[in-house]
């Protein structure tokens, strides 16, 4: 049987007529929370909004994509364009299965209502599990075994929250 050959991606382009990937919210009722999220398509973007409730010690929504055997080895940076509601979001890489597992994060903080092109080094990566960052050196290994890619929403600031996305490309 023939192996499976790897996505090594260059570019995602968000909006309606993206169909390699597709998105969608994952929020803390897995985990008996409240909160709430949904996204609209754009012609060019994606707008993920929603709100966060503290119900039972649990605040968070994230939104994903599915899952895609990605390779991501050759890549040092990755630059994404997006408008934030100055919130601070977590930019997140699954190299296991399972939602509760440990994957890559790097946080992003930006200024309010301007679209913007964040730069993130895969070096200032840091491994995360539950939202939680780890206390171990990056293992650049996993990056040829990426599975899907997460926008969360961070530190769990309850209220209203609002996060378009254009363009993720990998240099």
């Amino acid at each position: 049987m023939k192996k499976a050959t790897k996505l090594i991606p260059t570019e995602i382009n968000f909006g309606i007529h993206q169909y390699r990937y597709r998105w969608l919210t994952f929020d803390d009722k897995a985990t008996g929370g409240k909160s709430t999220s949904e996204l609209e398509y754009h012609h060019d973007r994606i707008t993920y909004t929603g709100t966060i409730r503290n119900i039972n010690n649990s605040a968070w929504s994230c939104m994903r994509s599915n899952k895609i055997d990605q390779d991501l080895s050759l890549y040092s940076l990755i630059e994404i364009t997006l408008k934030t509601d100055g919130r601070p979001y977590a930019f997140e890489m699954e190299y296991n299965e399972g939602w509760q597992n440990e994957k890559l994060g790097y946080m992003i903080h930006t200024l309010a209502h301007h679209w913007t092109t964040v730069q993130l080094p895969i070096a200032e990566f840091k491994h995360v599990k539950l939202r939680k960052i780890l206390d171990k050196e990056l293992d650049t290994s996993v990056l040829n075994q990426v599975l899907r890619y997460n926008f969360h929403v961070a530190e769990e600031i309850t209220g209203p929250f609002l996060l378009e996305i254009a363009r993720i490309r990998f240099l």
